[in-house]
């Protein structure tokens, strides 16, 4: 069956009614004096806490979130609202779900809700259930993981087909090319499946790294690339790269695979450690939209992103912002494209 012909809206089986939540009115990110007595108020409360601190591991939703703590719903959506009116928290709806994350702020030092966010993770040890939330939560993401993992080492073979009926790749690699510097030593493609992307990438570079967090995606890669000492390509989670490329690539290129992760600003971070001093990263991603057969039928776990949420992200993990591009397609999403440059250290 055809995209085409799929039911593009899900009916909201299981889903939860949570709107969505907006933190208190700030000045330039800085608490005002009624927030700040909110905001202490809101954290006189245990639960609340370990709310607090499973989130800053990863977005999750409320069903999630009930099975880390093991409460009721009510319980969880009651305490949740009263954090995001106190500023700690923000929202995204995603299709049928709401995912929560903390409040993220351009400048850390003056936001009251992101200091405090720092002391809890330099107390963790000591909070309330920490080892136990900890490992639950872990857990929730190892699903989720596993659950994209195996839909991807199902397709590897045939996912340059597969891709292409959703999304023609020849549409952004192309201006993937155009954005990327002249000359570099070294790339790094994130999420590289099979390799599409790797022979415009080496056009630019005198090696290209492919990462892929499926073993079966790095098999077909290898399969292509066999005799070829420009590319090297393994096995990781974009989350968790490895340490000896720390600082070592010209550019890194994370092509239609942030909505793939549990974690895309953790992501962004490990990204800006793997760029040397005013490297490139260049994202290309689906614009925010609402079709929930890509989470059932392509392991999507992100209905795309808006610009606002790309941007905001990436200055607060350490870019700076050069360029954004939405692209039509001649099917049905939009994609965003994106170049930034690392700024110095986080």
């Amino acid at each position: 069956m055809s995209l085409k012909d799929m039911s593009l809206e899900r009916e909201s089986v299981g889903t939860y009614s949570d709107s969505i939540l907006v933190a208190p009115s700030t000045t330039k990110g800085v608490f005002q004096d009624r927030d700040i007595l909110l905001a202490i108020k809101a954290l006189s409360d245990e639960t609340r806490i370990r709310v607090l601190r499973i989130l800053s591991i990863a977005p999750l939703n409320v069903q999630e979130i009930t099975e880390v703590l093991d409460m009721g719903q009510s319980r969880i959506s009651r305490h949740l609202k009263i954090l995001a009116d106190a500023g700690f928290l923000t929202s995204q709806r995603e299709g049928s779900w709401v995912y929560y994350s903390p409040k993220v702020s351009n400048d850390d030092a003056q936001d009251f809700s992101a200091r405090f966010h720092t002391l809890l993770l330099d107390f963790e040890k000591s909070l309330p259930h920490s080892e136990q939330d900890l490992v639950k939560t872990k857990d929730i993401l190892k699903q989720r993981d596993l659950k994209r993992s195996k839909y991807f080492d199902d397709v590897a073979q045939n996912w340059e087909s597969i891709q292409s009926d959703v999304l023609d790749p020849v549409l952004y690699r192309n201006k993937i090319l155009d954005l990327l510097p002249e000359h570099s030593s070294r790339i790094l493609d994130l999420g590289c499946g099979p390799g599409g992307l790797i022979p415009y990438l080496l056009m630019k570079s005198q090696e290209v790294i492919g990462i892929d967090s499926s073993e079966k995606m790095i098999k077909e890669a290898k399969s292509s690339f066999l005799n070829n000492s420009q590319v090297q390509l393994f096995t990781s989670e974009i989350e968790t790269l490895p340490e000896n490329l720390v600082q070592s690539a010209d550019s890194v290129v994370a092509s239609m695979v942030l909505h793939h992760l549990s974690n895309p600003p953790q992501a962004m971070k490990e990204i800006h450690k793997v760029l040397k001093d005013d490297g490139t990263f260049i994202i290309v991603d689906l614009k925010k939209h609402n079709q929930e057969i890509m989470r059932d039928n392509f392991a999507d776990l992100w209905l795309g992103f808006e610009s606002e949420l790309l941007t905001d992200w990436l200055n607060h993990t350490g870019f700076s912002l050069e360029s954004i591009e939405e692209v039509e397609s001649q099917k049905y999403f939009k994609v965003l494209i994106i170049k930034a440059k690392k700024r110095g250290g986080l």
